[in-house]
């Protein structure tokens, strides 16, 4: 069964100049990204240990993922034997009917979350508020997302695109609007200060706490939190009610496998051998327990992964959610997370878009969202081939008549021209003669057809007058 995920219906050109003409945004991006991508660098030259227990990770995962129809009943059974309550969920709708009424039937009016990237996915938040109900997100960076109305830029960093100038605003905005003492400065202790103060009473009065899972390990029913700032601990133990929503390709078989693993997300996505907190959550409160959820609800969902199952795309399944992949895209770097329109920005998400929802959802993805640099396919740690993917989808766009016949008509020409030397050499010829009507000033400004859009944000140098192979051929001696 397809999945659904929300999208932007704005039409790409415009996400993309729009994110092209934030300077802001690509600064922050840029600067993010960067540090990222280099603290995974040394991580691992620093630790040979982590390279090894990286291949062995993919192994585990990629066999879970094989696993997955004996892992998930195993998982539900290890849950319930602990006191949880397991649901299925084979689509969106069904997962946000389920968490909704949990809350309902219990009379919960404050809910607190941790990140989760599949409730962005299900769009749990606005359904909830839809119910009435207050939610409100804990994770700093999807707190800031959450006052200024957003949605996350990054998989790690939800708020990557924002300055501390924008985040005071936003946050001496919400003190005003509160009649509470506004953050004193734009520095990073200022800030924090002021969401820790704010954030504190939603902690101690919270009915309910909303979870997604790194991990869930079958053996023992337990969901595996992953964060840097702690609010898990206080999400997964204050609120009397907790629901952990979770991917049915996030379960690990055992305990063991886990440990191959649980270095992955840390490492590879901002350059840590761990995470600062992990978080096991295994079920309710025991008796003789003061702190702890008396219910634990787990939500299993699918939305289209099982779709992947068994097909050349299997290994997309494998993703740790890392954001490695979109810390060394030159594409993501320039236009940002927002420009994809979907809620899984750069590499991962121009395949997973696609995939999980059969293509009903930005089926432009594909195509214009990747230069085919190689680069992610060398950063991920789960080895999963994005360039490979792209490379197909682009393909099965072809064959799904995804594309415009204009314009699948002129790549069939270009190809075909460009198969054989003479007609390379012909083409030549003909853009030689052609570009005469683009030139300024001995620079190339635009183009006709399919290439017109090459030129909206940069212009080239003319086709040479001359080519080598030409040049050679006038000037070679003795005829060699």
């Amino acid at each position: 069964m397809a999945g659904t995920l929300p999208a932007d219906p704005t039409p790409w050109h415009e996400r993309r100049d729009a994110g092209l003409s934030d300077s802001t945004m690509r600064r922050t991006i840029g600067t993010v990204t960067k540090r990222f991508s280099t603290g995974q660098r040394q991580v691992f030259n620093g630790y040979p240990e982590g390279a090894t227990a990286r291949e062995a990770a993919v192994k585990a995962k990629r066999q879970a993922i094989r696993d997955l129809d004996t892992l998930l009943p195993r998982l539900r059974d290890s849950v319930e034997t602990n006191g949880g309550q397991t649901y299925l969920a084979r689509d969106a709708t069904e997962a946000v009917a389920v968490v909704v009424k949990i809350a309902q039937s219990r009379k919960v009016q404050r809910i607190i979350k941790t990140k989760s990237m599949l409730t962005e996915e299900l769009q749990l938040n606005q359904a909830l508020q839809e119910a009435g109900l207050s939610v409100v997100e804990t994770d700093l960076g999807e707190y800031i997302i959450q006052q200024a109305h957003e949605t996350p830029s990054h998989i790690l960093a939800p708020a990557a695109h924002k300055n501390r100038d924008q985040i005071e605003t936003l946050f001496r905005d919400d003190a005003r609007e509160k009649g509470i003492t506004p953050p004193n400065s734009n520095n990073a202790e200022s800030l924090t200060r002021y969401a820790r103060q704010r954030l504190r009473e939603d902690f101690l009065h919270a009915d309910m706490g909303i979870t997604g899972g790194n991990f869930a390990v079958a053996e023992t029913g337990t969901v595996v939190l992953i964060t840097n700032e702690g609010n898990a601990d206080m999400v997964t133990t204050l609120p009397s009610i907790l629901v952990s929503v979770v991917g049915i390709e996030k379960i690990m078989d055992t305990w063991e496998t886990l440990g191959t693993i649980i270095q992955q997300p840390a490492m590879n996505g901002i350059g840590q051998r761990l995470s600062s907190y992990t978080t096991f959550v295994s079920g309710p409160r025991r008796e003789g327990v003061v702190e702890g959820p008396v219910e634990w609800h787990l939500v299993l969902v699918d939305n289209g992964r099982n779709l992947l199952r068994g097909t050349e795309f299997e290994d997309v399944l494998s993703c740790i959610r890392c954001g490695a992949c979109l810390n060394v895209c030159p594409v993501f770097r320039q236009v940002g997370g927002h420009a994809y329109g979907s809620v899984y920005p750069g590499p991962i998400g121009i395949v997973e878009t696609p995939l999980l929802t059969d293509w009903r959802i930005l089926p432009e993805l594909p195509t214009v969202g990747c230069t085919v640099c190689h680069a992610c396919g060398e950063a991920c740690p789960m080895e999963i081939d994005l360039p490979h993917h792209i490379i197909q989808l682009r393909q099965e766009k072809v064959r799904r008549h995804l594309v415009a016949s204009g314009v699948a008509r002129s790549y069939r020409w270009w190809a075909k021209m460009w198969a054989t030397a003479s007609g390379y050499q012909r083409s030549l010829r003909w853009a030689r003669w052609g570009q005469r009507l683009y030139l300024k000033q001995g620079t190339l400004h635009d183009a006709p057809g399919i290439a017109h859009g090459w030129f909206v944000s940069r212009n080239m140098p003319p086709v040479a007058s001359e080519t080598f192979h030409e040049w050679w051929l006038k000037h070679r001696q003795g005829g060699t």
